[in-house]
């Protein structure tokens, strides 16, 4: 019997998580925006904007939907290394820092949490007004775990879908981000970072959370601040209809893979003579390949340019405990599932 991983029905919905307007320090308009990703197919746009969650909802109809979301951010002032090699106070380009997009599963509830104006920068000064919070807008934060922690539990608590953002560009190291406990998503994919400087494509970051125990999705998003860093990588979510609550129930179950470019169609497993199989269709790709809880992997590849893989079926043993897909096109281009776990398989 087949267990679908991604749902037979529905729709996949083509999904921008992370962007920044004219509210924030991005250049474009968010009615700019909304207009340019809907013609390059996309249905949904996730308005992060530094700092302050605003009700973008005005731009949603049947044919887009704007998600409502905001980016909070930690600095620390202290990075060894900088003052190492310099003996110089601390400056921008060295400053290890820890994003995170806080969304909100219900637009009805736009608070923000864990809030000091004292925090908010760029042209969000001038929109103090629009800003909602829960508790006291005194909060202290700092370049810490415990801090970073008690951010995520907080906007969990309000009913928001935690994504740790681009983990290479934010300096971060494994003490730090292997701590982190209450995530729901990994930001693999950030366009603008991995256009201009090759980082942020980081399945090997989600693979060290998910060893560390963290059970998350994956998330793929532009960090568009500019046109041209824009609709460079999204995530996919199978959805039955274009709804804000269809969309949040998606990307929550998982129903969803990130991508830059190659596009997966079914994803199944199904136990044949008592051996667990995975099988994957997908569009045109130089490789397909299959990842673990250990060093246990496997792949399919083409044999040259003129044929392409389209489909792969792999083994699943009982020592893998969890195992993800990864699809690499001809451009190096990649598309990525989530990790499944078999002790969630029937």
């Amino acid at each position: 019997m087949r267990q679908y991983l991604l749902p037979r029905s529905g729709n996949f919905y083509k999904v921008n998580m992370h962007n920044h307007t004219t509210f924030s320090d991005g250049k474009q308009t968010p009615e700019e925006i909304k207009e340019l990703y809907l013609s390059r197919g996309y249905s949904a746009v996730a308005f992060t904007e530094h700092e302050g969650l605003i009700d973008f909802s005005y731009l949603s109809d049947d044919k887009f939907i704007a998600i409502l979301a905001y980016e909070y951010g930690f600095n620390r002032h202290d990075n060894p290394a900088h003052s190492q090699y310099t003996g110089e106070p601390i400056i921008h380009y060295h400053m290890e820092k820890l994003h995170l997009n806080l969304y909100a599963k219900d637009p009805g509830n736009l608070k923000m949490v864990c809030f000091n104006p004292k925090n908010v920068g760029h042209n969000m000064k001038n929109h103090l007004d629009k800003l909602e919070y829960a508790g006291s807008p005194d909060f202290i934060r700092s370049y810490t775990v415990e801090c970073i922690n008690e951010v995520i539990s907080a906007a969990k608590e309000n009913n928001m879908f935690v994504v740790y953002n681009h983990p290479a560009w934010s300096l971060n190291t494994y003490p730090i981000y292997t701590q982190l406990r209450g995530l729901d998503g990994l930001e693999m994919f950030n366009g603008a970072s991995h256009r201009t400087s090759d980082l942020d494509y980081t399945p090997y970051v989600y693979d060290h959370l998910a060893r560390a125990g963290q059970r998350m999705v994956v998330a793929g998003g532009d960090d568009n601040h500019h046109a041209v860093q824009s609709c460079l990588a999204w995530t996919m979510i199978k959805a039955d209809r274009l709804t804000y609550a269809d969309l949040m129930d998606g990307l929550e179950k998982g129903n969803c893979y990130a991508s830059d470019g190659p596009e997966i169609y079914d994803l199944y497993t199904e136990v044949v003579d008592e051996q667990r199989y995975v099988h994957i269709t997908c569009s045109e790709a130089k490789g397909i390949y299959l990842s673990t809880a250990g060093r246990r992997k496997d792949c399919k590849l083409s044999e040259n340019d003129s044929l392409p893989v389209t489909e792969a079926t792999f083994k699943i043993e009982p020592h893998d405990l969890f195992f993800r897909l990864t699809v690499r096109d001809f451009k190096g281009n990649h598309a990525n599932t989530r990790f499944y776990y078999l002790d969630e398989q029937g």
